[in-house]
């Protein structure tokens, strides 16, 4: 149920007219990948996804790539 609520919740955001970056920041191993991977698969909008620890993130390179549609 809390999974539920959260996906709902955080897929209204993503919907929202404003284009502000969100950060999902939780505890490892609690979901956030699987989390974000569904409400990204259920949108219909551009998006793109990078995760903080991944390598090659050492500098902002991911960030002026632009968005994956």
């Amino acid at each position: 149920m809390i999974r539920k609520s959260l996906f709902e919740k955080l897929k209204r955001r993503l919907e929202e007219p404003r284009k502000f970056i969100h950060v999902l920041i939780r505890p490892r191993q609690v979901g956030k990948t699987t989390l974000v991977n569904q409400i990204i698969s259920d949108l219909d909008i551009p998006t793109h996804y990078a995760s903080a620890d991944a390598p090659g993130l050492e500098n902002t390179l991911w960030f002026e790539k632009g968005v994956k549609s």
